[in-house]
Parts: structure tokens; sequence; C-alpha cells
């Protein structure tokens, strides 16, 4: 596995929101579930959006390029979700139509990863310039605000406002220019390959897969376990030994 950046090769870290610094409400998930007679386990669908990334992946992969916008495949994604997490088939329907009047209402990405706080809190001390590139319907500044992390981050880029989202590089470029750093001397965190990786890697930044529940395997990129992991490595200068 490659090694993450070090830390004196970087003046900025930019970051993916859901799946990176906010995660699905799997508490919801799991209570929406128990109500309609399923019992969905939270680390259970925590295990399984990680398959459900797989998925998405996949799919780029045979097909060449991602279909649609990040919108149109929430409903997918939500049916991957369910289906990983072991939800017969006939049961997927509803729970996803009640997901997606929920997302609608209050947005499901809403929870901040543990770690987030400490990581974030940690690189700013170390000079480092923090910013969010996110595939997102406008709310994302606030869900940050309302998690405690939107005080830590210099920039946040909603893909919903700049008309452009993630693989393409034309997001990133904003986000750079707007910060005046250099795509060399930053890196990009997030957790899905094909939009996340392909993204920040076609926009010259070093790329970092979050992958806490070990759904990849033999990449071409660093990846890491948790943002505890990425603070420590950056902390001490360097990086950890490939796994």
């Amino acid at each position: 596995m490659p090694a993450l950046p070090r830390r004196d090769a970087l003046d900025a870290v930019l970051f993916d929101a859901g799946g990176t610094l906010i995660e699905l409400d799997y508490a919801f998930i799991a209570a929406q579930a128990e109500l309609a007679g399923h019992r969905l386990e939270t680390e259970a669908l925590r295990r399984a959006e990680g398959l459900a990334r797989r998925e998405i992946d996949r799919i780029a992969l045979q097909e060449g390029r991602l279909r649609g916008d990040d919108e149109s495949r929430r409903p997918s994604y939500f049916a991957m979700l369910l289906a990983a997490a072991g939800l017969a088939l006939r049961h997927r329907a509803p729970l996803v139509a009640e997901l997606e009047e929920e997302h609608t209402r209050s947005n499901l990405w809403r929870v901040a990863v543990r770690g987030a706080h400490a990581t974030l809190a940690s690189l700013r001390e170390q000079g480092l310039r923090l910013a969010v590139v996110s595939n997102a319907d406008g709310r994302v500044a606030r869900l940050l605000e309302e998690v405690g992390l939107a005080a830590q981050l210099e920039l946040i880029v909603d893909s919903h406002w700049e008309g452009v989202e993630k693989p393409d590089p034309a997001i990133f470029d904003r986000a750079l220019g707007r910060l005046g750093v250099r795509a060399e001397r930053a890196c990009y965190v997030g957790d899905i390959y094909a939009i996340d990786v392909r993204g920040a890697r076609a926009a010259g930044l070093a790329p970092v897969l979050v992958d806490g529940v070990g759904a990849y395997s033999g990449l071409d990129c660093p990846h890491i376990a948790s943002l505890d992991e990425l603070r420590a490595a950056l902390a001490a200068g360097g990086a950890p030994a490939p796994r």
C-alpha cells in the first residue's frame, strides 16, 4: 500500500463530507427498520455501507463512468445498503422510501464521524489549511455546523452550488483556487474510490481513502481505517508503514 503524504509535503488537507467527516444516522435507519419489523444492527449497517461503496466502484469500473448525479444515485445507494445489511428484497422498497423522505426533510448524513473533531483540531493546530469538497445538496455547510465541525474549516465547497460534481477535477480546482494552494501541496480524504480517489488524482491532489470496515484491499492509493490514523501520522510528521 502506498504511504500517506508526509506532513512537510502538505499545505492543505481537503475532505469529503458524507462518509468521511459526517456519517449516516445508522441509529435512525435501524429504528425505522425495527418499526417495520426488521432487525438491523447499527454496526451491521456500518459494514454494509462499505459494500455499497464497493458496488458503486464496480458499476463505475464496468461502465467506465458514473451515471447521473449524486442525488439521482441516492435511492439506489440506500437500496444497496439495505441489501448488504441482509434485508430481503421484498422489504427494501418501503424502507428506501422512508429513508428518502427523511433525507429530504433533514439529510441522513448528519452524525459526526468518530475522531473528526480531534483530527480537524489537530491538523489546524499544525498550520494546515482545511476544507471540504462535497457532492451535496446545498445543505452540507449547515450539517457541518450542526455537528460542530464547520468552525475548523476554512472553506466548504458544495457541488449543489458549484454546478459540478466529483470526480470532475473542476470542483477540486475551484477549492484549491479559493484557498490559494497548489494541487501538489494538498491531499484529499474521501471514502469512495471511483468518486474521491479518481477525482482528486485527476486534479493533482494526493488521494487518501477512508475504509473503516476493510471493504477495500490491494489499492493503488493510501488508505486509513480512521481519521485518528491520519491525525496520528501527520502529527508524527510522517506516515505509518504500509500494511
